[in-house]
């Protein structure tokens, strides 16, 4: 019991704090789409997103290098221009061997989805970086009004004026920042979990064979999504192994059609030459030795103590776990409670979050908020509807002894 509260405000005040909410969610999300516009971070993955739209139309690797080259050096600024070109052996040797920068693309191109919406726009006249900017910030922005929108009936409005918070410490806000296709993955996270608890099953399937096209390592999330649907929903048995079949055909398709290099040649790349292998085609038949990953998995396992986005997603999720194990009946066995909890929507979204988060890792030792920013905010969430839930139901017990009172 939390005497300080006044458990019966807090419940009958929701249309106030509501409003109030709202219009902070309203406010933040426009000061961040306006102050991203104005001051973006400008970080290389721009120019391959770039090169990756330009390459949808005109495949002449030189001409894709020229382009793309020149046309940063009239948007950046000197310094800008400086620092994505120089400072880097990687950079400089982009900057002058097309034959290296064209060997990139199939790296960002595999994200068609955020790529098509970038050359959207390029075909309205934009600017081609101005375009990655606005797109990322737009995905951004949006996915944080889904997520308002998909939790506001099960979260009382007094913690959405501190949410925020959470917004900020997870790194979502970093993300609308740089161009990255992981906005796109934010937001499709949001419609999914709007289909999910909505159990519009025409609309999560899809969904979640749509979302390997948005970040291909999203694979995971439809095996884990298909499988507690197979396992636990009778009746859609036969749409959870459709859509699994289908997510890996789209996942087989989408690296052979973008010439996709393959989980070995991006752990390669990013965790084995430190990000200065240049030519792909080259190492891509390298392989990884058992050595490389487990030098990498062990090396990178004090991210998990010095993240800050990934502390406070495990300080989340200790709490669900305590709260959980603190709120079960007397009796009932840790086994018992895990299958019950499993009937509960919001659990499955945290379990599957914490999943993801946990094989990803395994799969590719690096922690960086921006590739979990969807699960973090899930989870975050999540806690303050299992908060919101424990405090309304301690109203409903004391209005009960109320009545038994007043009928003494």
């Amino acid at each position: 019991m939390l005497p300080i509260i006044n458990y019966n405000n807090f419940v009958d005040n929701k249309p106030i704090i509501f409003r109030l909410a709202h219009g902070l969610i309203l406010l933040i999300i426009l000061l961040i789409f306006t102050y991203t516009l104005n001051s973006p971070t400008q970080n290389w993955d721009m120019l391959g997103y770039a090169a990756s739209a330009t390459s949808l139309e005109n495949t002449d690797k030189n001409y894709i290098h020229s382009t793309i080259y020149k046309q940063f050096k009239e948007y950046a600024t000197d310094e800008e221009y400086q620092e994505l070109t120089t400072g880097h052996s990687y950079r400089e040797t982009m900057l002058v061997d097309p034959e290296a920068f064209s060997q990139q693309i199939p790296f960002y191109e595999i994200r068609i989805m955020f790529t098509l919406l970038i050359l959207g726009l390029v075909k309205m006249g934009v600017n081609i970086f101005v375009a990655s900017h606005i797109v990322t910030a737009v995905l951004t922005c949006t996915g944080f009004l889904l997520y308002f929108y998909v939790f506001k009936k099960y979260i009382h409005p007094f913690f959405w004026l501190i949410i925020p918070i959470f917004f900020i410490i997870f790194g979502v806000h970093d993300v609308a920042k740089i161009v990255t296709a992981d906005s796109l993955a934010f937001f499709w996270m949001g419609l999914i979990c709007f289909a999910f608890l909505k159990e519009k099953w025409w609309a999560v399937f899809p969904l979640l064979i749509i979302s390997v096209l948005v970040r291909t390592d999203m694979i995971l999330l439809v095996a884990f999504f298909t499988f507690y649907l197979f396992m636990f929903k009778d009746g859609l048995r036969v749409a959870s192994v459709l859509t699994l079949l289908l997510s890996i055909g789209v996942y087989l398709f989408i690296n052979n059609y973008t010439g996709n290099y393959g989980w070995s040649t991006v752990f390669y790349y990013a965790l084995v030459s430190d990000m200065k292998a240049t030519h792909p085609e080259v190492y891509s038949s390298y392989g990884i030795s058992l050595k490389q990953y487990f030098y990498a998995l062990l090396s990178n396992l004090s991210l998990f103590l010095h993240d800050i986005p990934t502390l406070l997603f495990e300080a989340v999720v200790f709490l669900q776990i305590n709260i959980q194990l603190l709120s079960r009946k007397t009796g009932t066995s840790l086994t018992t409670l895990f299958y019950d909890s499993l009937a509960k929507p919001m659990f499955v979204l945290t379990l599957i979050s914490i999943l993801y988060v946990l094989s990803h890792y395994l799969l590719f030792p690096l922690f960086d908020s921006r590739f979990f920013v969807g699960q973090y905010m899930i989870v975050g969430l999540v806690l303050l509807v299992t908060i919101t839930r424990l405090i309304e139901k301690r109203v409903e017990v004391e209005k009960a002894n109320q009545k038994l009172i007043l009928k003494d």
